[in-house]
């Protein structure tokens, strides 16, 4: 689709904002295509070996950013509580979120759906580069030691194996470490529920907590960097 066609749907919806300069090509973009579709990978493999591709990439992603920009914020720091931060997460992991938006694996985001199915696949590995190109948010900090103490020993059991020691993520798991404790507070509790069905692992994981459990674990995730 062209941007100035995706550029009325997505305007509709979100509004604008401002954008960054170009950065390096993050870490994430050598490592580990194989988990994306074959034209994601060719892209991936572009972006890494030569930098004006990755400028390329980053330069649309941030044109088309002004329209993610009213949730998910300019620098992708979200704007709203119940929305996700995007800067420093793994790439390959946000592309393959935005894809499962795109052929209606992923659901229940808002007008998610709508938004990215408009979207080519240039413009999903665009928007990617773009936003996990930007600086890691910085952590919350401890708001209550106790609970975070509490919330400590449920992530070494449950979500470190996946997530990282200091929930850094992969491209198979998000980043938690500097995310959103009010989106990290609903979305663990909708795996718990099973109301997302989209992650059997996650709701396996997720059952036993009780709402206490899940407040400490929060606490925690927030002193994570």
């Amino acid at each position: 689709m062209k941007f100035s066609v995706l550029a009325g749907l997505l305007a509709l919806a979100l509004g604008a904002a401002s954008w960054a300069e170009p950065v390096a090509a993050p870490a994430d973009l050598a490592n580990g295509a194989a988990v994306l579709p074959p034209w994601a990978q060719d892209k991936l493999a572009a972006a890494r070996a030569d930098a004006k591709a990755h400028d390329q990439a980053y330069k649309q992603g941030a044109k088309l950013a002004t329209f993610c920009a009213n949730c998910h914020g300019a620098s992708g720091q979200s704007v709203r509580p119940d929305v996700p931060n995007l800067a420093g997460q793994n790439t390959v992991y946000v592309l393959n979120q935005l894809n499962k938006f795109h052929d209606g694996r992923r659901k229940g985001a808002f007008f998610m759906e709508g938004v990215v199915k408009a979207m080519s696949n240039d413009e999903r590995f665009a928007v990617a580069v773009y936003y996990t190109s930007q600086p890691i948010p910085k952590p919350q900090g401890v708001s209550d030691p106790a609970q975070a103490a509490q919330g400590k020993a449920l992530y070494e059991n449950i979500c470190r194996k996946c997530h990282g020691d200091n929930g850094a993520g992969s491209e198979k798991s998000s980043r938690l470490a500097g995310q959103q404790s009010a989106y990290l507070d609903t979305s663990i509790r909708r795996y718990r529920d099973n109301d997302l069905r989209t992650d059997e692992k996650m709701f396996k994981s997720t059952k036993g907590l009780t709402d206490a459990d899940i407040k400490a674990l929060v606490a925690y995730i927030a002193t994570l960097r």
